[in-house]
Parts: C-alpha cells; sequence; structure tokens
C-alpha cells in the first residue's frame, strides 16, 4: 500500500512532499508521487521537475515512486478534472491515503477551474491531507525550529 503525493511543478512541492514524508515514516508506507499535466509526451520542463522531485526524496528513507499522469479529461474544469483522475489513481495503484496542496483562489478562478483537492476530499474513499499554503513556511517557523 502506498500514500499517493499530488505534486505541481511549482515552488509548493517540498512543503507538500515534507508533510507527506513525515506521513509515511509515520504510518510506514511508500510513496507514489503523481504529478499531472495535459502534455501527452513528457516534455524537458517535466523531466527537470521529476528529476528535482527525485533529488528531494533523495535524502529520505522512504520508498517512492514518481509518475506523470496524462490529463484525459479535457472537457471538465481543470481542477476537477485532475481531482477525479487522481481519485482513479487511487483506485488502480492500491493508496491508502492522499497528500495534495492548496492554494487559495479569487471566485472566479474557482468557478472556472474547482478545487482539485476539494474534489478528492469530497469524493475519495481514502483519506486525504490538503496542505495549506501556509504549510510552505513550517521549517522557518520558530516552533519548529526550537522542536529541532
Amino acid at each position: 500500500m502506498a500514500i499517493l503525493v499530488a505534486v505541481g511543478d511549482d515552488e509548493r512541492f517540498n512543503a507538500v512532499l515534507s508533510v507527506a514524508i513525515r506521513l509515511a515514516e509515520g504510518l510506514s508506507q511508500d510513496i507514489l508521487v503523481a504529478h499531472v499535466t495535459s502534455n501527452e509526451i513528457t516534455s524537458k520542463r517535466d523531466r527537470e521537475f521529476r528529476d528535482s522531485v527525485q533529488s528531494f526524496l533523495s535524502n529520505t528513507r522512504v520508498e517512492a515512486d514518481v509518475t506523470f499522469e496524462h490529463l484525459g479529461r479535457s472537457a471538465v474544469r481543470s481542477g476537477t478534472a485532475i481531482g477525479k483522475q487522481l481519485i482513479d489513481i487511487t483506485e488502480d495503484a492500491a493508496v491508502e491515503h492522499v497528500v495534495i496542496g492548496h492554494r487559495s483562489k479569487t471566485q472566479l478562478t474557482e468557478l472556472r477551474e474547482g478545487h482539485t483537492g476539494f474534489v478528492l476530499a469530497r469524493e475519495s474513499a481514502v483519506p486525504v491531507t490538503i496542505v495549506p499554503e501556509s504549510a510552505d513556511d513550517w521549517r522557518t517557523s520558530p516552533r519548529h525550529r526550537r522542536a529541532h
């Protein structure tokens, strides 16, 4: 069994992976990192992002696989489509838990695109941990520095 970690190719993936790694260590689980892309062919940017994720994971004791998933649904709002695709992955890959980041959106953007994490939380058969934007700086918070 594994923890599915959904990451985007932005600066937030570090915070999301950090939470997922702590969860995986605590639950003795492997990690399946998924990046959903609209590209049918893996681009140079996608490969560079994959390398960044693998480099980040190389400093952990957790077993991890990194995969790219082509976004197969085009008629649905993007966040909603990605959420549904991630739910399909949880059903196909024996996933016990999902970790995903959350970024605040304007009402117009939310209406146009939907929220991937909210789709997962509402429709997934497995628990979902949503990492808020405020978790991006958890390593630099005074409380965390005192604890380590």
